[in-house]
């Protein structure tokens, strides 16, 4: 009696402090060309429970000529920043971001807080670029004194590039490119 009042508690305390969610992908790159109406990405938020969910928009740091609108399963206006959903345990929901570049070249990241009726909370942070695609073994040799950064897609910066990726290069102009490097010596 002992040992099934203790399972019993034990499975009440996880059951009370567990998630009710989980994001299938945290940090999202998404890109596109400046002229494109619009781009987007999207992942999926998947059910642990029965809950009520709210979401917002935490920080952004797109160029002032961009707009964004989310689709958390529906599609919001831009401008919108926050809602609710309930969801149901089993079900998974889509979880997009569009950008809208507006003609304009650049890069920058929407984050957004997914928190559950306990407190729980997860990010998801789209990172997105509109600009052109080069391949590197030219623009490499031809702009090696201009590099400033270079960034993998999952937004961390690394030293060098490595054949057959794609990586995002801000120059010393603070200006970006996204180059599919072949080969890069």
């Amino acid at each position: 009696m002992k040992n099934i009042f203790f399972y019993i508690s034990f499975l009440m305390v996880v059951n009370t402090y567990s998630q009710s969610f989980s994001v299938q992908q945290n940090n999202v790159p998404l890109s596109g060309l400046p002229t494109d109406n619009d781009f987007s990405e999207n992942t999926y938020l998947d059910a642990l429970a029965d809950d009520s969910l709210t979401w917002n928009i935490i920080s952004d740091s797109l160029p002032s000529s961009w707009d964004f609108s989310n689709c958390f399963p529906n599609c919001y206006s831009i401008g919108q920043t926050n809602g609710d959903l309930v969801i149901t345990n089993g079900q998974s929901y889509y979880l997009n971001c569009h950008i809208y570049p507006n003609n304009t070249s650049g890069e920058g990241f929407i984050t957004m807080e997914i928190t559950d009726g306990g407190g729980t909370t997860e990010l998801v942070t789209w990172r997105g670029i509109a600009g052109s695609v080069g391949i590197a073994d030219d623009f490499y040799k031809s702009n090696i004194n201009n590099i400033q950064t270079i960034y993998d897609l999952s937004g961390k910066i690394v030293s060098d590039f490595k054949p057959n990726k794609i990586y995002i290069v801000q120059l010393k102009d603070n200006s970006f490119v996204k180059l599919f490097i072949n080969n890069p010596q």
